[in-house]
């Protein structure tokens, strides 16, 4: 592997380890519970699919039902997610609750202040860059997830 690609590499791995850390520690997001990131996530996720069910919402996420099962269970008690039974009595559907709703629209708000830069540097780059960053991305996504 040659230098450039080396370095390369490992910014990020260290981008992966700043993340690995920021899903350990639980954020203030101003509902009156701390919330770690995957939990947000999954509240975003359920925001964006209403009445979504478990079995699904954990394909889309790529995770297992008892996975995803447990933190339904977590975001229910933390009153972020609504569970019913609308469709049928075997399937539980999701929703979010106004605290839900407010604790994504601060967690939204405060990835958009840290990812501006993102939007500035792309929006600077040529065509031919945005490609390469597009293609790159696709592919080191792609890889990742053929190992899980």
């Amino acid at each position: 592997m040659n230098l450039e690609v080396s370095q390369l590499v490992a910014t990020f791995r260290n981008i992966l380890h700043v993340y690995s850390i920021l899903e350990k520690k639980p954020m203030d997001l101003g509902v009156g519970t701390r919330v770690y990131l995957t939990e947000i996530q999954t509240v975003s996720m359920i925001a964006d699919n209403p009445g979504i069910n478990i079995t699904n919402l954990a394909e889309i996420m790529g995770v297992t039902r008892g996975a995803i099962s447990q933190t339904v269970q977590k975001l229910a008690k933390k009153n972020l997610i609504t569970r019913s039974r609308e469709r049928n009595k075997k399937e539980i559907n999701l929703g979010i609750t106004p605290i839900g709703k407010k604790a994504r629209d601060e967690f939204n708000s405060r990835m958009k202040d840290i990812f501006t830069f993102a939007e500035d540097l792309y929006n600077e780059a040529s065509e031919d860059d945005r490609l390469v960053a597009k293609r790159l991305f696709d592919a080191i996504y792609q890889n990742l997830r053929a190992k899980i």
